[in-house]
Order: structure tokens, then C-alpha cells, then sequence
């Protein structure tokens, strides 16, 4: 068995982890956007688990959402109407985009889910705005405290920030195994990783972690090389996309999305107030497209680039995906003047249209390796 299969077994199987932990009486709450301070959750003995969409048709959330609709936002709706997550105990929203916001009401009116919550998360980052989300973390503590019938003192939410940071610091150093030419780990097994992270308790994910580094250097079955890529853009929860483009030439070694690097590239200050550490960290992490202001945004992007040794880079963005389709063009233009070929792709979260994908991608391999 490959020392990756664990990671990638979770996936799978991630509904009946979070089933067999309710039997054991331990709370599950979903999330669905990185904005949202998980230690909170964990610190009320929860499960934080992410919601990911369904890849399949979405007929059933198709009934009651307009066809310009954001289609993860539509999958995640989609996944919480055909009843994938009624185990869950409670569910925290963030304003992140306007289909999110909108959908937000929806879920309270179909999906049967107990609790739910919602994290005004502001587009800025002003000293007003520090003093709001801070506010809003308050709130959602409070409601964890009062919905689930347990007070979360200081010393748990230093706990959930110390197991959290650990967290981070070793996906950091599975991501520094991605420099190497070729690279120990493959673009699709460190999206797995980190999407796993997402699904299961912290402290069972670092033990994963730390096995996987002892081991990883004398792995039997390392990742191939070929063209070194950077891929950015809207949220990615899951791997398809990323075998297409290994299965032809390209080696992700370096991504820029939420779901990735993005999602545990920052700590938080594990001196003073937890709380405000935790409201201080979520907000100014590295920014995603709905935040205002691109340089720090985009000087992430041109970083990974750089650091990971890219040829070149893919944008991937999804259909009807607003923030990000008004940065993609500027992203592009921002990593050519690296010297980078960028392939910006519009793609459907139901991953309808993948044949004609997967040629775009390999013409563009092609043309970047001088095949």
C-alpha cells in the first residue's frame, strides 16, 4: 500500500468517519469556506468538516437556484438536498461571494440540518474591519456555546490554536517536498492531503502527516516528473482535474487556491488572547479573490511561483465563479511578466466537458515542454 493511500482512503470514506464519531457522541459541524475559524468548532469537542460539492448532476438544487449560479456553491446545495450530510449537527456559513450569501437561505429553508450559523466576513481588511470579524467571532462562539451546551474557555481554544498550528507547519513541509525535481509527492496526492485535513480531527491528521514525512524519501512508487506547474484559481475539492493534467506531461508542484496552500499558509500568534489571535489570523491570511485588493493576493501567486521553480501555470476558474474570473485575466498578465505561459480554463464543478479539457491541457504541455 502507497504511504499516500491513507489520505486519499479518507476522502472516500469521509461520511462514515463522521458517522462513526457521532456514535461515539462526538458533534459534527460543516463548514464551506476557509474563513471560517475551525478552532472554534474543535474547541466545543466538534468535528469541523468541510462540504464539498457534488461532481455529479445537481437536478435536485437546480430546482430552486437560476442557471448563472456558482456551480460549487450549486454542488454543496445539491450534496445537502439529497441528505450526503444529514449527520450533521450544525452548519457555519461566511459571506465569502454573493451565490454563498444568497444560498445561505436556502439551506436553512431545505437542508434538515439542526443548527446553523452565519460569519459576516468583511472585504477588508481596515482597523474597522479587524474590530467587526472580531465581533463575529464573539458571536459565533457564543452560538457554539449555546447550541451545543458546552463553554469554550481559554485553555481549549489554546489547545485547538496549538493543534491547528501544528497542522500547518506540516502540510508547510509536505509542500517543501514538492521543490525537489522530480518531486516526492505529486500535485494530486498534496491536494488529497490537504482536502483530507478538512474531513477528520487535526491531531489523528498530524499523526498522519509526521508518518508520511519519516517515510517519504524512500517511497517505492515516487511521482514522474515533466513540466513544472503552478495552478491557481477557484476552489478545487477534488483531484480529477489535477490527474488529467499529471496523466499528460504536467507536474503540479505549486498551487494558489483555498483549498490548498492558501488554507494553512498562515498561523496564528499562539501568545496573548486566543481569540483575537484566531480573528486576526483568518482575516489577514493570504486573501482570497473576494477580498479587496490584489497585490498581496497576486504576490502569493507570483511567490509560489517562484520558489517552486515553475515552467508555467494554469488558471483554473469556475463557471459563473465572479471573483475569480475578474482576477484570472490580471493573475495571467501578472505571472507573464515572470516569464511564465499561463492556460487559463473555465470549468463546470459537475466536470461535464472533460474530454475537451483534457486536450486544451495537453496541447498545452506540449507546447510548453517543446514536445
Amino acid at each position: 500500500m502507497s504511504i499516500l493511500s491513507p489520505f486519499r482512503n479518507l476522502l472516500n470514506t469521509r461520511h462514515d468517519i463522521a458517522r462513526n464519531l457521532k456514535t461515539k457522541g462526538k458533534k459534527v459541524i460543516g463548514w464551506s469556506c476557509t474563513y471560517t475559524p475551525e478552532e472554534l468548532i474543535y474547541a466545543v469537542s466538534a468535528l469541523p468538516l468541510m462540504v464539498f460539492g457534488d461532481v455529479e448532476n445537481t437536478k435536485l438544487a437546480d430546482i430552486y437556484l437560476p442557471v448563472n449560479t456558482c456551480s460549487f456553491a450549486r454542488g454543496c446545495f445539491n450534496t445537502a438536498l439529497k441528505g450526503d450530510y444529514d449527520y450533521l449537527d450544525g452548519f457555519v456559513a461566511s459571506s465569502s461571494c454573493d451565490n454563498r450569501d444568497k444560498i445561505f437561505d436556502m439551506w436553512r429553508h431545505h437542508a434538515e440540518i439542526p443548527y446553523m450559523h452565519f460569519v459576516n466576513t468583511p472585504h477588508t481588511r481596515t482597523k474597522r474591519a479587524q474590530t467587526f470579524f472580531y465581533e463575529e467571532i464573539l458571536k459565533l462562539k457564543t452560538w457554539l456555546e449555546k447550541s451545543f451546551g458546552r463553554m469554550i474557555p481559554e485553555i481549549r481554544l489554546k489547545n485547538a490554536v496549538e493543534i491547528y498550528n501544528e497542522n500547518r507547519r506540516l502540510l508547510r513541509r509536505v509542500y517543501d517536498l514538492r521543490k525537489k525535481e522530480p518531486p516526492l509527492i505529486s500535485g494530486v496526492e498534496a491536494l488529497e492531503i490537504v482536502l483530507s485535513s478538512m474531513v477528520m480531527l487535526k491531531e489523528n491528521h498530524n499523526e498522519l502527516l509526521n508518518r508520511l514525512l519519516a517515510e517519504v524519501s524512500s517511497r517505492a512508487d515516487p511521482p514522474k516528473g515533466g513540466v513544472r506547474l503552478l495552478v491557481a484559481g477557484s476552489v478545487m475539492d477534488n483531484s480529477k482535474l489535477l490527474k488529467i493534467v499529471e496523466a499528460v506531461g504536467g507536474s503540479v508542484v505549486a498551487d494558489d487556491w483555498c483549498t490548498g496552500s492558501r488554507y494553512f499558509w498562515n498561523l496564528v500568534d499562539s501568545n496573548g488572547d486566543p481569540l483575537h489571535a484566531i480573528a486576526d489570523r483568518y482575516l489577514n491570511k493570504i486573501p482570497s479573490s473576494f477580498m479587496l485588493g490584489q497585490e498581496e493576493r497576486f504576490g502569493h501567486s507570483m511567490k509560489m511561483a517562484k520558489t517552486f521553480d515553475v515552467d508555467a501555470a494554469i488558471v483554473f476558474t469556475l463557471k459563473f465563479c465572479d471573483t475569480h474570473l475578474f482576477d484570472a485575466p490580471q493573475l495571467k498578465e501578472k505571472l507573464r511578466t515572470q516569464g511564465l505561459p499561463v492556460l487559463l480554463l473555465e470549468w463546470e464543478h459537475s466536470l461535464s466537458g472533460l474530454a475537451q479539457m483534457k486536450t486544451r491541457i495537453e496541447a498545452f504541455i506540449e507546447m510548453v515542454g517543446g514536445v
